[in-house]
């Protein structure tokens, strides 16, 4: 626009036609350059983009012509180089302003019929072509770093979001692991106590009139098994931890366990096949929890009179413990709490569990975890 009146404060046209045909290319040019460019920006293609950059340097060309070198003409072309920066890319954006000084030219050379005039004002219009097409690839650059900033900003408000919401979920799933981990401690450990207590007093009570010395023997066990319990209620609240979690070997434990249920009317066995080997903490826990849950589901319910447990450490990469009763057994297998807190353990060490059982034919439970 500046350029363009900048012809009018020192050109005399020849004729009034000059003038109109320089007012409306004028006209023309600029309204082009604002709403055909606004026009093709949206609608990006590389024919209407090349129609309006052939339109543009025509009427431009025109322009430089009939106005014969007056005012600041070589600074009418300028805003294509600029545009061409907007419009394409790579390579493609240098061949406008390769045209632009090519149409320079010759409108020069049309009024002045001289080369030498003609390219004596080339390297001024390249310089201001480069100068533009740098100032507006920087101007890009800088509004495209701008929108990359806002788009991270965004995607960092998103991430902080969501991590908010996985640490609500995680804080959660622990609260609801911790939860499962003390009902299953509770469940095998102070479930176990109180079932050998019960089964104590009971044998007591049925023995009591024709035998007292073994029944106040059966009361006194079942008193020192609450005490033993007490102690891991203790031990529990003020730890977290289980009263088994000591260094002593597993199959030492299950002795005592088996010891501390004799006198209720089943007979119990143990034994141990290959040599024994050290598991970790969670490993050991889970076949011992797994003996006891066995142990007191077969005194509760299996109306057994042999109970037994073979822990197998032949195979190098595993330890099975197999533990097997001749009760009543059962044609189906409903999975209660404490068959449930048995799997959600083995899962926890990667082992696993088989249960073999048919009515009249006892309950078979073998378990495997790698150790």
């Amino acid at each position: 626009m500046a350029s363009y009146l900048s012809i009018f404060s020192s050109f005399e046209p020849e004729s009034i036609t000059i003038l109109i045909w320089l007012t409306l290319i004028g006209i023309s040019y600029l309204s082009v350059g604002v709403y055909g460019y606004s026009y093709v920006s949206h609608q990006p293609s590389r024919s209407l983009i090349s129609a309006y950059f052939l339109c543009q340097m025509l009427q431009g060309g025109i322009i430089v012509f009939l106005s014969k070198g007056h005012g600041f003409t070589f600074l009418i072309l300028l805003p294509l180089a600029g545009q061409s920066v907007l419009l394409l890319t790579g390579l493609w954006m240098y061949i406008p302003a390769l045209f632009s000084a090519i149409v320079y030219t010759i409108a020069i050379y049309g009024y002045a019929l001289n080369w030498n005039t003609a390219l004596s004002s080339l390297p001024i219009f390249i310089a201001g072509v480069f100068f533009i097409m740098i100032f507006t690839q920087v101007a890009v650059g800088e509004e495209q770093a701008r929108h990359e900033v806002t788009r991270l900003i965004g995607d960092l408000e998103a991430a902080n979001a969501r991590l908010r919401e996985f640490a609500t979920q995680v804080e959660d799933l622990a609260i609801t692991k911790e939860r499962n981990r003390m009902a299953r401690e509770i469940h095998d450990g102070l479930g176990h106590y109180l079932t050998t207590i019960y089964m104590q007093i009971q044998a007591a009570l049925a023995i009591m009139p024709r035998d007292p010395d073994t029944a106040v023997t059966m009361l006194e066990k079942a008193q020192n098994l609450s005490q033993e319990a007490l102690q891991e209620v203790r031990k529990s609240v003020s730890t977290l931890r289980s009263s088994v979690e000591d260094d002593t070997p597993l199959q030492n434990r299950i002795e005592k366990l088996l010891q501390d249920g004799e006198g209720s009317g089943i007979q119990v066995v143990f034994n141990v096949q290959g040599k024994p080997r050290e598991l970790d903490s969670k490993k050991s826990i889970t076949l011992f929890r797994a003996a006891q849950e066995g142990f007191s589901n077969t005194r509760k319910h299996a109306s057994a009179t042999l109970f037994s447990v073979l822990l197998d450490y032949t195979d190098p990469g595993f330890v099975r413990m197999t533990l097997q009763d001749n009760g009543r057994g059962a044609d189906k297998i409903e999975g209660g709490f404490g068959l449930i807190g048995l799997r959600e353990r083995l899962n926890l060490v990667d082992g696993d569990c088989e249960i073999y059982t048919s009515k009249g034919e006892g309950f078979t439970l073998q378990i495997t975890v790698p150790g």
